[in-house]
Parts: structure tokens; sequence; C-alpha cells
């Protein structure tokens, strides 16, 4: 069945939003909306406008048979001064401070909207790099580490003090702490960075 234009939109809005960096074929959208590749192009631009003109982000053509269109998730400037702003704000409440000079962040760090955000300004920086994984260390840096994976769309991966039985074998690093300045250990599962080049650091400690 035929789809009507304006929910035709919505859907592929939709669908682009929910599969960042994905590369789409247009005719997977040509077959699902059952409508002419020249119509899903028409379509595309539409989207593409509202995307830059809302600091939503843009969509980038890949030409050739084996092309398509994908989504990348760009944080507007003006939406990111807001947020930093506000963000600043909250964090310089008096009641966040702690004893030994540390901040309170957990309810930050638990808040959907906060976290999403945070991923996208933070996956906007690392764009136009070929990131191949986010690497964060447990527990507090994986929310904001699975936030900018799935902007950028890659698999994030964790590391340890202590190694778990049930994550199988692992490997180990030893470091100097800065701020303990004693020798501490990073685990990880073997193979989780197997087929990784370039893994981008999310640290919060």
């Amino acid at each position: 069945m035929k789809i009507r234009r304006s929910e035709r939109l919505i859907d592929m809005t939709e669908f682009l939003l929910s599969h960042p960096r994905k590369l789409v074929p247009l005719t997977m959208f040509a077959e699902r909306y059952s409508s002419a590749k020249s119509s899903i192009s028409e379509d595309l631009v539409i989207i593409k406008k509202t995307f830059e003109d809302r600091g939503i982000g843009t969509l980038e053509t890949v030409p050739g048979a084996a092309g398509g269109v994908r989504y990348i998730s760009i944080a507007g400037n003006a939406d990111v001064l807001d947020f930093v702003q506000t963000l600043c704000n909250r964090i310089a409440e008096p009641n966040r401070l702690l004893p030994g000079g540390y901040l309170y962040l957990s309810d930050l760090l638990g808040e959907p909207v906060t976290l999403k955000a945070i991923g996208k300004i933070l996956a906007t920086k690392f764009n136009n790099q070929p990131i191949d994984a986010i690497m964060t260390v447990a527990t507090k840096g994986i929310p904001i580490a699975q936030a900018v994976a799935e902007h950028l769309s890659v698999p994030f991966v964790i590391v340890r003090r202590d190694s778990k039985v049930t994550e199988g074998s692992t490997v180990s690093i030893n470091y100097v702490s800065g701020s303990t300045k004693r020798i501490e250990k990073w685990n990880c599962r073997k193979g989780a960075l197997l087929k990784v080049q370039t893994c981008l650091l999310s640290m919060i400690l």
C-alpha cells in the first residue's frame, strides 16, 4: 500500500534519527514506502534542510551502486552553549561539594535527557575522525560512553580494575595513577578490541 508523503516524511525522519551513521540505500526506502527513488530523493532534501536549519544534524549522501544516505548527528552551537551553561549552573550548586574536594554527579549521570545531550556534543567533536569504539572505566563512565557510542554508531568497551569471572579471559595493563601515584591495573575482556584501530577514551572515575 502506498503511503502518503506526510506519513513517509515522519517515518523516514524517525528511522534516520534511530540509526545514526547507518548507510541506508534509497532502494530500501523506495520498497518500504512503495515510492519512486525520485520521490525519496526529494523527501531527503526536505529532511536534510530541516535537520540543518534546526541544528539536529545533517544527511550525508554516498553516490554509487553501493551508496545511499546516512544521518550524521551534529549538535548546534546555540544548543551547545545553552546546555553547557545550564549544566555548569547545576554543577556549581553548593550542595554538590563532597569531602575531599569531590563533586556529586550521580544524579546527572542518571538523567537520560542530560546523557543524550552530552553524548551528542562529544560525538560532534569526533564526527570527522575514524573512531572504531569507545572505551570507558567502570562504573561511572559507562552512561556517557554509551551515549557517545550511540551517536557515533560504534560499540563501547568497559575496562575494570578487577576482572570478572563472567567476562572470561582478559588482558590487563598496569599504569601509575595520577591521583594516588600508585600502580593500578585495568582489565579488559580479550577480543573486545580485536578489530579496533582507533579508540576514544571516556573517563569519569
